[in-house]
């Protein structure tokens, strides 16, 4: 069958012009894609393409020298290659066809030899009696041919590769995941490692090949050495979990879960506690809320449940997970007192979480209360009170005796109504961590607020690293219950660590999902950590470049609960200045133990405990080793201890202060002193034991001490303003009349942060 032009070049994958234009540089007459090729066309064209490939090999190689950035590449370079590998292509074909024929001409060459073999039997035949002079070795011959054949295609392969093709930069797509180490990205991108480290020092990241980078470096540094880099979303293994548990029911009403909120003092507590007819205020140490806590009430209106934030500024972090976990948000404000920093947090928050509020005007029994301005102050906030037009109720309230609190239930219990909040009753349950605490008889305490299902005693519960069969369950009053439903807080004792306050927790199925879980958890916590100690470094380095290195306060810090902990630590984080930082070595719940102890002493280190203490043999080598140690109850306390410990690092101010001026009138010659200056002392006293400084048209020109000071002949400590006296000045020889001699003192002084 005959082959045309056409053919020809799909076979060979480049265009039909393409092929013509190289058939007729070879001396062949083809023009159209409808011309016929014969074996010899293509003969001839494997002979042009063999005899030009020095010369397009020097080509490609020149070509090839122009540079290739990641931004754009050299059009020279991008024909050169295109050139290239369409004459590749086309020597590939016209060697396919000569294979062929090589493969034809061993057929033949079988043929004749089978042929011979057959004649030469029949002549062995014919002169059986006469010996030949040579016998023909048949299986020679044969042996001989396929070598030659196989000798051919060696040389033709060797010709064919004895050329490298020209190395273009290929743009890959690379997907990063949220951290890697930089190892592994330079193998994503086929790279060498260094070369990852040194782009990221061009970014002011200094890391190694084992260190871990974030998402948004690597993709950085993807982009810099001109690949793609493709953000990996993200493993949201809390909604693969969420989707674990399926509920069959459907859902009905529940109890509104209200927040407590408002400014220290301003009496959320003692309102909470005439609801729950409790003294928790009484316990709480200076008065103040250290930590959530969260209580459900029965009333005539139906159960509430009730969560009491923290006032006091550290505990931000609280108040705002407070909002995230609520319905309804009880603003808490002093009818004398008015709106207060921490007021405005709790309404940013409430607003934030998207939230309902009612406003309890507290303290109307006390003198100076004025309801009007109150609601004058929230109005300016963007809370209008329903009886100047707006949708924010607002209740007047006594917390201590007890006037309004009836209404405000009701007005509660209306805004529920409003909101129709629903959950699945039947089922696995799921919420959140309000609160957490390492108790030393009964270990691992959570107070969890249940959100969809019920909890039952014996189910296996995961909440961040801590999983654990649930013990006992115990309600707002202590008492232990066998089940709990959506909306209440209890409770539980089963975990086998402390989990975070704000963590979700999740009945699972069996304990193999429960420690997959966990451990992936755990494995996400260790890289965020490694990250974190990554960047801080890195900022640090960068940070006291051509400056003076900042002091650093290591901390270690336990406390009584998660919450607190966290407030805690926002806290210390925020006292760090340009001059000194706070550094949290560790930080925990539960008692200050012999490895916190350890620790300290290795980083050289201060322990703080908050409504915990020491063990013994913590206590043994914290006085052994001297390790400042100090408890704390009230988070004021805490945070002005902290901060006195952080201005004792610094180096004291050196101030100078001019104690007196002395104008010289006249200079003599001492045998003694040598030259002495005959002065009048016109500012302040002069001082012998004080530095000194000579100054000519008000510029020093020289500073020393005095070596003697007198007064009518007589040696004095200090002259005073007003006074001649004369003054000699060691190692100073060219004091002259009309210069100035002032004194000076250095005094030092503490810096506070």
């Amino acid at each position: 069958m005959a082959i045309t032009v056409k053919d020809f070049a799909k076979t060979l994958k480049i265009p039909d012009k393409a092929l013509i234009e190289r058939m007729q540089k070879a001396g062949l007459s083809h023009s159209k894609s409808s011309d016929e090729i014969t074996p010899a066309d293509k003969q001839a064209l494997l002979k042009f393409l063999k005899g030009s490939k020095v010369t397009s090999s020097k080509s490609v190689t020149s070509e090839s020298g122009v540079k290739v950035t990641s931004k754009g590449k050299s059009s020279s370079t991008s024909t050169a290659s295109k050139s290239y590998s369409d004459n590749i292509e086309a020597k590939r074909a016209a060697a396919s066809e000569q294979l062929k024929e090589q493969q034809t001409k061993r057929e033949e060459q079988l043929k004749a030899a089978v042929k011979q073999k057959q004649e030469l039997k029949k002549a062995q035949l014919k002169n059986s009696q006469r010996a030949p002079d040579k016998p023909v070795n048949v299986k020679d011959q044969l042996s001989s041919a396929v070598n030659a054949y196989k000798k051919k295609e060696v040389i033709f392969e060797e010709s064919q590769h004895q050329f490298e093709a020209p190395k273009e930069f290929i743009k890959k797509d690379v997907e990063v995941p949220e951290t890697l180490q930089v190892g592994e990205l330079a193998k994503l991108m086929a790279v060498k490692g260094g070369e990852v480290v040194k782009n990221l020092m061009s970014l002011g990241v200094v890391a190694t090949i084992n260190d871990f980078i974030d998402q948004e470096t690597a993709i950085l540094v993807v982009e810099e050495l001109g690949h793609n880099g493709i953000p990996l979303k993200k493993e949201n293994l809390e909604e693969d979990i969420a989707n674990l548990i399926t509920y069959n029911d459907e859902a009905t009403s529940r109890p509104p879960v209200i927040t407590v909120m408002g400014h220290v003092d301003h009496g959320k507590t003692t309102l909470l506690d005439f609801i729950r007819k409790t003294k928790v205020v009484d316990g709480e140490a200076g008065g103040i809320t250290q930590h959530i806590g969260a209580y459900q009430v029965e009333t005539p209106k139906g159960n509430l449940t009730f969560i009491d934030t923290p006032g006091h500024a550290a505990f931000s972090s609280m108040r705002a997970r407070g909002a995230n976990t609520t319905d309804i948000v009880v603003l808490v404000v002093a009818a004398n007192d008015g709106i207060k920093p921490q007021t405005e947090e709790a309404i940013n928050h409430a607003k934030a979480a998207g939230v309902s509020i009612v406003v309890a005007i507290n303290k109307i029994d006390i003198d100076g209360a004025d309801i009007d301005k109150v609601k004058g102050d929230l109005a300016a906030k963007d809370l209008t009170p329903e009886d100047w037009g707006g949708n924010i109720q607002m209740v007047p309230v006594s917390a201590l005796k007890g006037d309004g609190v009836d209404d405000l239930l009701e007005r509660i219990a209306l805004e529920a109504e409003i909101l129709e909040l629903k959950a699945h009753h039947d089922g696995a349950a799921q919420g959140t961590v309000i609160e957490s605490e390492l108790d030393k008889f009964r270990g691992s305490v959570a107070t969890f607020l249940i959100q969809d299902g019920t909890l039952k005693t014996g189910d296996l519960v995961v909440s961040g690293n801590a999983m654990g069969k649930i013990k006992s369950i115990l309600n707002s009053d202590g008492q232990k219950i066998k089940t709990a439903g959506p909306s209440a807080a209890v409770e539980v004792l089963g975990l086998n660590s402390v989990p975070n306050a704000g963590d979700q927790f999740q009945v699972v199925k069996n304990e193999k999902q429960a420690r997959e879980i966990a451990q992936y958890r755990v494995t996400k916590e260790k890289e965020k950590k490694l990250l974190k100690q990554k960047d801080e470094s890195a900022g640090d380095l960068f940070e006291t470049l051509g400056q003076e290195a900042k002091k650093v306060l290591n901390v270690i810090i336990k406390t009584d609960v998660g919450g607190t902990c966290e407030a805690i630590l926002a806290a210390l984080n925020e006292l760090g200045t340009e001059k000194a930082k706070v550094k949290i070595v560790t930080s925990g719940v539960g008692g200050i133990s012999e490895s916190d102890a350890n620790l300290a002493v290795a980083v050289d280190s201060i322990i703080i405990g908050f409504n915990v203490r020491a063990d013994n043999t913590a206590k043994k080598i914290i006085e052994a080793e001297s390790i400042p140690l100090s408890y704390h109850s009230i988070i004021y306390e805490l945070l002005d201890d902290v901060k006195a410990r952080m201005s004792g690092l610094l180096d004291p101010i050196v101030k100078e202060i001019i104690v007196g001026t002395a104008e010289v009138l006249e200079v003599f010659n001492s045998p003694k002193f040598g030259q002495v200056a005959g002065c009048n002392v016109i500012e302040g006293n002069v001082l012998r034991n004080k530095p000194v400084r000579v100054l000519r048209d008000d510029v020093v020109i020289f500073e020393g001490e005095l070596n003697s000071l007198r007064r009518f002949k007589e040696d004095v400590n200090e002259v005073k303003n007003g006074n001649e006296c004369g003054m000699g000045i060691k190692n100073y020889k060219d004091i002259k009349p009309g210069d100035k001699i002032e004194v000076f003192d250095r005094k030092e002084e503490a810096q506070v942060i």
